[in-house]
């Protein structure tokens, strides 16, 4: 069905233009963003599918449909494979602009694509047996064959949700775009906590975010997304992740005291991943060589080389989940800037997470985190210890929250309370049409497909509505 027209003006274009036109294809990139106040923006990406719930391999379609639409598709960009379609964000200090914004521009790309019998899909994996093709680059080629065409291509049919958060000035280097080691900053110290708390957020962020149970038919995990993406094992079904044997790529990454740690450790990555390519006598295409440092970070957390700390762990999904989760880590993360918080891996995360003593918060472990991340994938808020956690950071943050953050928080407050993600539903619905997770039709995992394609518009009026209030 068609979608509805635009009703709304969505705003001029602004003076900058985020892609740069040096390569072959688009490339969506946010300005060089440090500063006094942050700025926020975000990347979403989504699959393309037809009418009757199918795979298809339509990005390129979409954008050239939008192609007249210069506002719009300025935020459209070409993915790692062709059934994959970015949409970003210009980013901005007021995160409820920013995303308002976003949505006026994906509704207009949700009512040109409809009428053009092409769906955008807003889950973790394509649920349904389909394959869709790699979009060749020297860059996807040498990743490609470095862990096996196959395994790239069965790993990497996913799609995800990134947020950025800019960094303070100074952590990056602006000319060659790697990080600086600096000896005394307040700036410094605000961005290692703020740092670290990502890290310690991701097993509670995937979780609400999780909308991946089945992944080319096949239901192994609540998270497939996260299982067949990061360097997990699930030794009963056999499978394990693209990054299980290169975790400093793809795994969720270790706390960081020292940002001369995490310059060495990207310098590192970069290293390595040239030398498994000689080590695999791969030629090392020229291009990869000039790469910066931190473009070989693939895991849920990392420092961007365009100045931001950069969250890529959870899936994708409808807008008002996505805009929900990401605004209760926005909070956290000015909370720890405007008190001086001191984020503090230590045993008494094991049992209190995120409890707060004047200004130090507790972190667990590094090793509860990876308990608990695997905990998520493969059971999500069955696991009472991931849903306490996920718990804990709630309510951590929503002690110093104002009345008008708790509407924009609603989407997971209502999760916690019901103890119900979108995998949740996904496997719901299976069920009442009368079959076991384990054994669903092709047919009726299209259907699924196809509903959730359905719901994107309504959300995204709705989570219009939401931010207009």
């Amino acid at each position: 069905m068609r979608a509805p027209p635009i009703r709304e003006a969505c705003g001029k274009p602004t003076g900058y233009h985020p892609f740069s036109n040096r390569d072959k294809y688009p490339r969506y990139e946010f300005p060089f963003m440090p500063g006094k106040f942050p700025t926020m923006g975000f990347e979403t990406e989504f699959f393309t599918i037809g009418e009757n719930g199918g795979l298809l391999d339509k990005a390129d379609g979409a954008i050239n449909l939008l192609s007249k639409k210069k506002r719009v598709h300025l935020h459209m960009r070409k993915e790692v494979f062709r059934s994959m379609l970015e949409v970003g964000a210009y980013p901005g200090r007021q995160l409820r602009e920013v995303e308002r914004k976003y949505l006026c521009n994906l509704r207009e790309i949700l009512d040109v694509c409809s009428g053009h019998g092409l769906r955008l899909l807003p889950l973790g994996c394509y649920p349904a047996k389909a394959d869709s093709k790699l979009r060749e680059t020297p860059f996807t080629l040498a990743q490609a064959r470095l862990y096996g065409k196959k395994r790239y291509k069965y790993s990497l049919s996913t799609v995800g949700f990134h947020f950025h958060y800019s960094l303070p000035r100074g952590i990056v280097e602006k000319s060659s775009r790697t990080i600086r080691s600096l000896r005394y900053s307040k700036a410094k110290d605000t961005f290692i906590n703020q740092y670290n708390f990502m890290v310690a957020a991701d097993p509670a962020l995937i979780t609400f975010c999780q909308s991946s149970p089945f992944h080319k038919g096949r239901h192994f995990a609540k998270d497939a997304r996260v299982a067949v993406y990061r360097d997990l094992i699930l030794d009963k079904e056999g499978i394990s992740g693209i990054h299980t044997e290169h975790e400093n790529f793809g795994g969720l990454p270790g706390y960081e005291y020292t940002l001369h740690d995490l310059k060495v450790m990207s310098s590192r990555r970069k290293e390595t991943f040239i030398g498994l390519l000689k080590s695999h006598c791969i030629p090392v295409p020229p291009r990869i060589r000039k790469f910066s440092n931190l473009r070989f970070m693939w895991g849920a957390v990392r420092v961007n080389r365009l100045g931001t700390l950069e969250y890529r762990g959870p899936d994708m999904n409808m807008p008002s989940i996505l805009f929900s989760s990401s605004y209760l880590a926005r909070l956290a993360l000015g909370m720890i800037k405007s008190q001086n918080l001191q984020m503090l891996p230590s045993d008494i995360g094991l049992e209190e997470p995120f409890k707060r003593e004047g200004d130090t918060v507790y972190l667990p472990p590094f090793s509860k985190l990876k308990k608990l991340e695997l905990r998520s994938a493969l059971r999500g808020f069955e696991s009472q210890q991931v849903h306490r956690y996920c718990s804990a950071l709630f309510n951590f943050v929503v002690r110093n929250a104002r009345k008008k953050d708790m509407k924009r928080l609603d989407a997971v407050s209502k999760m916690l309370l019901k103890k119900k993600t979108t995998s949740d539903e996904i496997l719901e619905f299976v069920e009442k049409k009368g079959y076991s997770p384990d054994s669903v039709p092709n047919s009726v995992l299209r259907e699924v497909a196809l509903m959730h394609s359905e719901r994107l518009y309504p959300d995204v009026e709705k989570t219009i509505r939401l931010l207009s209030g």
